[in-house]
C-alpha cells in the first residue's frame, strides 16, 4: 500500500465543485454524529485536506440530543476531535433535548402519536439540522462553507436518493456573501469501505459497536432493528425506562404495532408495566 496516497479515492468527476471549493479555500464543517460513517468521513477528508493543502478554516460539529444518546456519545466524539486535532462545537436545540422534545409534542395535541417517526423526522430537523445551520450561521458570518455530512446510498432508498451536493438554503445568505452547501462525501461507499476506513486510521469506534450495535443513533432510534434496541436498552437503561414512560403515559407505542416496553420488561417498574398492558388491552 502506498502510504502517500489516500486509501480511498472520490468520484472527481461528480464531486469536483466541493473538491474546487475546498482547494479555493472554503471552509469545511465536519458533522459529527459518533457514528462509523461520519468517522470515516472525517478521517478521509481530513487525509486529503493535509495532502492537498486546503487552506480553509476545517472544524467539527455535534448535534447532542440529550438523554436519548447513547450515555458515552458526548465523551467519545470530543475523543474523536482531540484526535483528529480539530475544534469539536457541541449544538444543542434551545427548548430541551428530544426526550422532552416528545413530551412537549403529546402535551400540545395528545389526538396525534407523539414519537419521531420516518414520515416525521422532528428529531433530525429541530433537534439537529437546526441548531447545526444557527451555528454554521453565527461562526461564518460570510464566505463559502462546505458542511460534510456522512450519509450513504447504501442506508436506505431515501438516503440513496439525496443529492451528493446542494445548498444549505437554511444558511446560504447571498446579500451577506454567505454561500453554504450539503455535501455527501461518502455517499457512494459500502459498510465495507466504511470499516475499512476506520481501521486503516487507528481502528477506534464508538463502543456501542464493540457492545454489538450494527448502526449509532439514539440510544433507542424508531428506526433501528430490534438487535439494536435490545443493546441500546441494556446500556442506557434509564433513557429505556423513560421512553417506555412516555408509551405508559401516552398510550402511543414507540413505532405503529410495535411496544419499546415489551423487549426489557425487566427493567420497568411495575407502574410502568401496568399502564402498558392497560393501552394493550384496550388496541386489541
Amino acid at each position: 500500500m502506498n502510504e502517500q496516497l489516500p486509501l480511498f479515492t472520490l468520484d472527481e468527476h461528480l464531486l469536483d465543485d466541493p473538491i474546487q471549493l475546498l482547494r479555493d479555500g472554503a471552509a469545511l464543517v465536519l458533522s459529527v454524529s459518533g457514528g462509523k460513517d461520519s468517522d470515516a468521513m472525517s478521517h478521509n477528508l481530513l487525509e486529503r485536506r493535509q495532502m492537498e493543502g486546503w487552506s480553509g478554516d476545517v472544524q467539527m460539529v455535534h448535534a447532542d440530543l440529550g438523554r436519548a444518546e447513547w450515555h458515552n456519545t458526548t465523551a467519545y466524539v470530543h475523543d474523536l476531535a482531540r484526535r483528529k486535532n480539530v475544534p469539536l462545537h457541541i449544538v444543542r436545540w434551545t427548548h430541551g433535548d428530544l426526550i422532552g422534545r416528545i413530551w412537549q409534542r403529546y402535551y400540545a395535541d395528545p389526538s396525534r402519536p407523539c414519537w419521531p417517526s420516518s414520515q416525521a423526522r422532528y428529531c433530525t430537523s429541530d433537534l439537529k439540522r437546526g441548531p447545526i445551520s444557527r451555528w454554521i450561521r453565527n461562526t461564518f458570518p460570510s464566505g463559502q462553507v462546505i458542511c460534510a455530512i456522512g450519509l450513504r446510498a447504501e442506508e436506505s432508498h431515501t438516503r440513496a436518493r439525496r443529492p451528493t451536493f446542494s445548498p444549505r438554503t437554511d444558511c446560504t445568505a447571498p446579500n451577506k456573501g454567505r454561500f453554504v452547501f450539503d455535501w455527501l462525501p461518502i455517499h457512494d461507499w459500502s459498510e465495507r469501505d466504511v470499516w475499512d476506513c476506520i481501521r486503516y486510521h487507528g481502528n477506534i469506534a464508538h463502543p456501542a459497536y464493540a457492545l454489538g450495535n450494527h448502526r449509532l443513533s439514539c440510544a433507542c432510534c424508531v428506526l433501528a432493528n430490534v438487535s439494536d434496541l435490545l443493546n441500546g436498552a441494556a446500556h442506557n437503561p434509564e433513557t429505556y425506562r423513560e421512553l417506555c414512560r412516555i408509551e405508559a403515559v401516552t398510550g402511543y407505542s414507540f413505532r405503529p404495532n410495535f411496544w419499546l416496553s415489551d423487549l426489557k420488561p425487566n427493567l420497568l417498574p411495575e407502574s410502568t408495566l401496568r399502564s402498558i398492558r392497560e393501552h394493550q388491552r384496550r388496541s386489541v
